[in-house]
């Protein structure tokens, strides 16, 4: 499925993460050497991991030090089922996880994989890509997880929780230095303190530099570095027993000449125009004229109080958060002045409510029932300007350029109604249900004219136009739980999930191309067995898993105007087995990770794009520009080997 993305796909993915391996003494944590028991808040209140009925990697704070984890991208190389898709730019790149993610230069469509900070959802994928800064632990869960997340995630959830003001005085520096290929630099640190018996307070902050490491035959400069900096403040205020709450204030930045990709493949006519440019699997230079740059801020205040009802709780989450990126490629990706401006910047604003009753544990009857408000503004400003050929060639003649650009506003508002409960049958054996009712509404407003300067439009000018779509689900889940002994749990769910409608908000668009993208929705199987054995010297977490997805949301490049646009891709399938272990052999030694074999396929997509590619070397399974696209791999999950 060469037109739904950029890089070749493998129908199965096999991979080993090893988190931590320490030949260092321990701290054991019992009078022995028993593994710790890991705690979660996958279910939206705090429980061990081998009681959660549902496959969820649980990180510390330990497990990303030891193995140098220090941005969210990063991740990926301690959870098997979860993968990185670059896009060039924050922006276009997606988290993946089991096959699944939402990979698209639109701006009017929603991740797959939802991001949570702190308990508040990011509402784009450009916000997630951070560094991980004083973290508690990372949850990966996977699969739908929209009956306790605010807005629903079709394919599942990264949720990262840092940590909050201690009893006592802290602080630390921490300094890293990575002298490879890459060189790079980070300093962070925090300090900690009580500052009277109710009120508490942390400030955590860090620099990075990431030295250019890509040389520009063109100018002979080092690219695709960056500098980043941020920091967040964080108070807790508890005046009462029954009372808690968390301000918490953040801003992150960075900038650098960057993200030019290097070729690593040529055609001969491509191969010329590259010059001393070698295209290879290791090539490390490029060879443009374009001013390459890629920039991001945000910021964001989030305020959590948490009220004791007697054995219940009742949290509330308000958040806000504003985020700005900017950047240029050099699209023809030559020395030549063809396509060097293709400039675009996002500004996206929200706002979040989150209101939540969680019931006391140990009950017949548990529960976790919420409410939950999203509203969204994204700005997106873009310019594309084509030079044309015969000005790199003649000195004398001036050459012309052709450009456009586009101004749109996409609003978006989501709110519903989630819940989550668990019947215990007896002593071992419990069932589980859940629901979640979602009411979505989308708006847009697109122009796009000429741009300054220029001789022509690249494209035709399209006038202010405006388009918007609403849709309502209801979604369920349903599961059981069985202790099989003291060690050994088993579960089986069944979930669906649902994501929102989409418009195809990009360069190329016009007011007769506009209609919604439907929504898609998905339900999962899933059974797994949790178990500790040998005396808890070793944690085993198997789960089975098959998704299926209908309208799954996709982005293929057409192939006449090579222009990338949204679209509903048919029936696609995932499945597989996942494998999470850590063992402790001995007091000085623990061992940890991860085995994923997945299975992605396209089901059902009669009709499908072909790529600009395909149709240019005459495919045979290109008739009309469209080919069946069933039975096809999907793309954005690649083979790792062991």
């Amino acid at each position: 499925m060469n037109n739904l993305g950029k890089r070749s796909r493998v129908a199965s993915s096999i991979s080993l993460a090893i988190a931590t391996l320490m030949a260092s003494p321990l701290i054991a944590a019992e009078s022995d050497y028993e593994l710790e028991k890991i705690t979660v808040t996958a279910s939206k209140r705090v429980e061990n991991l081998q009681d959660v009925a549902s496959a969820v990697t649980a990180l510390s704070a330990k497990d990303l030090i030891n193995s140098q984890i220090t941005r969210t991208e990063d991740l990926v190389n301690l959870s098997p089922s979860l993968t990185f898709q670059s896009g060039g730019s924050d922006n276009a790149s997606s988290f993946n996880i089991r096959g699944i993610g939402t990979q698209s230069y639109s701006s009017g469509v929603e991740p797959s994989i939802a991001t949570v900070i702190d308990g508040v959802i990011m509402g784009r994928s450009g916000m997630a890509f951070n560094e991980l800064l004083d973290v508690q632990r990372v949850e990966v869960l996977r699969g739908p997880q929209g009956m306790l997340f605010g807005k629903n995630a079709s394919g599942g959830v990264v949720q990262i929780i840092t940590n909050d003001p201690g009893d006592t005085f802290e602080a630390a520096i921490n300094s890293k230095a990575i002298l490879s290929g890459t060189d790079e630099y980070r300093v962070s640190g925090m300090v900690s303190m009580p500052v009277s018996d109710t009120l508490g307070i942390r400030v955590a902050a860090f620099t990075t530099e990431r030295d250019d490491h890509i040389n520009n035959v063109f100018n002979d400069r080092d690219v695709n570095g960056s500098k980043n900096k941020g920091g967040r403040v964080k108070i807790k205020w508890q005046p009462t027993d029954d009372l808690s709450v968390k301000w918490s204030s953040d801003f992150s930045e960075r900038s650098g000449e960057c993200c030019q990709p290097q070729p690593r493949s040529a055609t001969p006519t491509e191969a010329f125009f590259l010059g001393a440019v070698s295209a290879s699997e290791d090539n490390d230079s490029i060879n443009v004229s374009a001013e390459l740059y890629n920039e991001s801020e945000s910021w964001g205040h989030s305020l959590e109080a948490n009220w004791e009802l007697g054995e219940y709780t009742l949290t509330s989450i308000s958040a806000y958060r504003d985020y700005n990126s900017k950047s240029n490629q050099d699209v023809d990706g030559t020395p030549l002045t063809l396509l060097d401006i293709n400039a675009g910047e996002s500004n996206q604003t929200q706002q979040t409510q989150e209101l939540r009753l969680t019931s006391p544990q140990n009950q017949t009857l548990t529960y976790v029932v919420g409410l939950y408000y999203f509203e969204q503004r994204m700005n997106r400003d873009f310019q594309r300007v084509y030079h044309d050929i015969f000005g790199n060639f003649v000195p004398t003649f001036p050459g012309l350029k052709f450009g456009s650009q586009y101004e749109a506003t996409v609003d978006s508002i989501s709110y519903a109604g989630f819940g989550q409960f668990e019947v215990n049958i007896s002593d071992t054996f419990r069932l589980l249900g859940g629901a979640r009712y979602t009411n979505e509404q989308l708006d847009f407003e697109f122009e796009r004219e000429q741009g300054a300067g220029v001789y022509a439009p690249i494209v035709a000018n399209q006038a202010l136009y405006q388009d918007s779509t609403k849709d309502t689900d209801f979604s369920f889940k349903v599961g059981a739980q069985w202790d099989m002994n003291k060690d050994v749990m088993s579960y089986v769910t069944l979930t669906e999930g649902y994501k929102g409608p989409a418009f195809n908000v990009i360069f190329e668009m016009t007011s007769d191309n506009t209609l919604p993208v439907a929504p898609e929705t998905s339900n999962a199987i899933e059974v797994g067995i949790k178990s500790r054995l040998f005396n808890n010297h070793l944690v085993l977490n198997t789960a089975l898993f098959q998704s299926n997805y209908d309208n799954f949301q996709a982005q293929a490049q057409d192939a006449n105007s090579s222009a990338f646009t949204l679209l509903n891709a048919g029936e696609v399938r995932t499945r597989g087995i996942e494998v999470d272990f850590q063992a402790r052999p001995n007091e000085d030694m623990m061992i940890s990770g991860g085995l994923a074999y997945i299975d992605a396929q396209i089901v059902d997509f009669k009709g499908g794009p072909c790529s600009p590619r395909q149709v240019a070397i005459n495919e045979n399974s290109c008739g009309g520009n469209s080919q069946d696209l069933s039975g096809k791999d999907l793309p954005f999950f690649a083979k790792r080997e062991i």
